[in-house]
């Protein structure tokens, strides 16, 4: 069942909906929230994004044994959470959130960043945009220091040899307004458990 919760609008001559479904998986319920873009001139472009943003994050994956005693889950809980917005970008985080037995919740985080009024192409898995294009400088090595740093001061795994220079690890990524954004811990993967974040400004 799809409801539209809300919209985010601006003169991109796109808007973005979010709409909520719930899903039903191995005994349990859990609801669902993606964004869809309206108003591109390009009708089946649109459609094809739209299938992208809503399969994306594969939220349902993270339910799998949900129900069971052995396994220690509440609750799964999807949502997003537009980063930037405009002409050229549409930068987008996802959340899966896994409430546990223990009153903990995990995050999960998956990013897609896109020009939505140009044809992406999906090179190696890859869907969207690069870092280089938005900064034209940029190198992997730039931001090592800063996962380093991290790393050590939170006593977080990370696998560093992915954000070497010529490293060509999948990383996940997003960027806002003001920060070039590093979802770390899963390196080589689609997705992250801690959230970096690293002013444009040091990085141009």
């Amino acid at each position: 069942m799809f409801f539209i919760c809300g919209c985010e609008s601006n003169k991109t001559g796109y808007e973005i909906v979010k709409q909520t479904k719930t899903v039903s998986k191995n005994n349990c319920q859990f609801q669902i929230s993606f964004p869809q873009i309206k108003g591109l001139s390009d009708i089946e472009k649109m459609a094809e994004l739209n299938k992208a943003l809503e399969k994306f994050p594969e939220h349902e994956y993270y339910a799998k044994g949900c129900g069971q005693k052995k396994v220690k889950r509440k609750e799964i809980l999807g949502d997003y959470q537009i980063l930037l917005k405009n002409d050229s970008i549409l930068s987008i985080e996802f959340q899966t959130l896994i409430q546990r037995d223990n009153l903990r919740t995990d995050t999960i985080y998956h990013s897609i960043i896109i020009n939505p009024k140009q044809n992406y192409k999906s090179k190696n898995g890859i869907m969207g945009i690069e870092p280089k294009q938005i900064l034209p400088n940029f190198k992997r090595g730039m931001i090592y220091p800063y996962i380093k740093k991290y790393g050590v001061k939170n006593n977080k795994h990370i696998n560093l040899l992915a954000y070497e220079t010529n490293s060509n690890y999948i990383i996940t990524w997003a960027v806002s307004e003001k920060d070039f954004i590093v979802y770390v811990g899963g390196e080589g993967e689609w997705y992250g458990k801690n959230k970096i974040k690293i002013p444009l400004k040091k990085l141009k």
